[in-house]
């Protein structure tokens, strides 16, 4: 069989860098040692890549479209459309974390099959026995592996756009990684045993929490060519003996990468010396999942964790030596005051690069379902589901949430904070680089807003609408006189 391999556009602005399309590399594994013959197109990098194809004769016998979240459905219905346009005949299967959550979103009259769940043994299958097209078809793996295991990853598939896989996060000495920045990407397990009421994680993974075998990934690891690697895990060290295993493996192996992951507060609480044993191995930047400022709203989240524990798992990043990428959500209940907390903790822990986003209710997840019954969701159409806007309708109105808002990013990257010490080792070159990064951000946000702001006023005349009418028909309603 001929394969086709699609890795879709992001509907997004990319902060961190471009990764190499980890999922397709390892479809692609899959693939030939099912015989297969396997192209590939990222089309973030190559966006006319499968016009090129199709031009020189390439038919395809199957192909493959990921998905990767919410905003970007309308972005793989397009490319399903337009693959069937160029292969008509050619069956078109999606699968990935929003295809799980809501198949429904997607244009089934362009697709074949859609995959939910972990699907590595579904893709295995269709690449032995193929698949017809015809009515769309709904499947997962019914009793899907406890264990995520995977061929070596088939990283000559994306040789020809690896330049291109790169991060935008300088050392702190200014100076970007070995290899001209260039980064790998892997992967150690795949979702997350915990709950958080905002996170589409565990859904898309159909709840499950599932680890790789450590010789695996020793394996990949040590045939990565990059020196640099992001793990992009959803929980890496929710399993504290794992973790620590794993750390004294790589290290046995010889391996010296500089990396990146990610960790709750919790976790670095309780297990503070198995941060210092991956900080042994090349750890140097960690997301941290800080989510908000006070226990109660972290209670709110479901998050299982609380304020003195973000204050401790901050301590213990610095006195070893990790520079801690704090994720905070920005909730529609909060007031100007609140935003000047949330100032105030990211200079006070100088942080070299706090990501504050708005709280997004992406569908599938607890907080989506809780806002459509309250009749707060400002409005449904995909694009701005990017975690870039605001959707749900805020306590003190949508345009003063977004002016406060812009005022707390514009005050994070201000010459104000950077000169008093409060980016900590951030050079001045990261510095200047993400000063310009977030104004260029913060007036795209606005000129996009417009259409945020008019789904809102419709929305408002609307519900007049039927308060008129309901008025107007109570006041015709006949009088019992009785």
């Amino acid at each position: 069989m001929r394969i086709l391999l699609i890795f879709p556009q992001l509907n997004n602005l990319v902060f961190f860098g471009v990764y190499e399309p980890l999922v397709m590399e390892i479809f692609s594994a899959i693939a030939k040692e099912e015989g297969c013959e396997v192209e590939l197109v990222d089309l973030r990098v190559d966006p006319h890549g499968c016009e090129r194809l199709a031009r020189r004769g390439f038919r395809p016998d199957l192909i493959g479209l990921t998905t990767h979240g919410f905003a970007e459905v309308p972005i793989v219905n397009r490319c399903a459309a337009r693959c069937k346009e160029l292969w008509p005949s050619t069956p078109v299967v999606i699968g990935g974390g929003q295809a799980t959550v809501t198949p429904e979103l997607f244009d089934q009259k362009h697709i074949d099959q859609i995959v939910r769940g972990p699907g590595e043994r579904v893709w295995r299958d269709l690449c032995r026995d193929g698949i017809a097209t015809g009515a769309c078809r709904i499947v997962e793996d019914p009793n899907p592996p406890r264990v995520y295991s995977y061929p070596l990853p088939d990283r000559g598939i994306t040789a020809k756009y690896r330049k291109h896989y790169k991060t935008n996060i300088p050392h702190h000495t200014g100076r970007p990684w070995g290899r001209k920045g260039r980064t790998g990407f892997t992967l150690l397990t795949q979702g997350c045993p915990f709950r958080c009421s905002f996170c589409v994680i565990w859904p898309a993974n159909l709840g499950m929490y599932r680890k790789r075998p450590i010789a695996e990934i020793v394996a990949e690891l040590k045939s990565m060519e990059e020196d640099y690697i992001y793990l992009g895990d959803d929980n890496t060290f929710a399993d504290a003996k794992y973790a620590g295993e794993l750390a004294d493996a790589i290290r046995a192996a010889g391996i010296r990468k500089e990396i990146s992951s990610y960790c709750r507060a919790d976790h670095i609480c309780k297990h503070p010396e198995l941060l210092q044993k991956w900080y042994d191995i090349g750890l140097r930047y960690l997301v941290i999942g800080v989510e908000a400022v006070d226990t109660r709203k972290l209670a709110e989240f479901n998050k299982k964790t609380d304020q003195e524990q973000n204050v401790t798992a901050l301590k213990t990043l610095r006195e070893i030596g990790i520079f801690a990428i704090p994720h905070i959500l920005i909730t529609q209940d909060m007031t100007a005051v609140e935003f000047d907390q949330i100032y105030r903790f990211i200079e006070e822990n100088r942080f070299e690069y706090p990501v504050t986003i708005p709280l997004t209710p992406l569908p599938g997840t607890l907080d989506h379902a809780r806002y459509k019954a309250e009749g707060r969701i400002v409005t449904d159409d995909l694009a701005y589901y990017t975690f870039m806007y605001n959707v749900i309708e805020p306590k003190v109105g949508l345009r003063e949430f977004d002016r406060l808002y812009d005022r707390l990013i514009f005050r994070t990257w201000s010459w104000r904070r950077f000169l008093r010490g409060g980016c900590g080792e951030l050079s001045l070159v990261g510095f200047v680089k993400w000063w310009f990064f977030v104004r260029a951000l913060i007036y795209q946000l606005r000129w996009k807003r417009r259409g945020i702001y008019r789904a809102a006023e419709e929305r408002m005349q609307a519900r007049a609408g039927l308060a008129e009418a309901s008025n107007v028909h109570a006041s015709h309603a006949p009088i019992d006189c009785r």
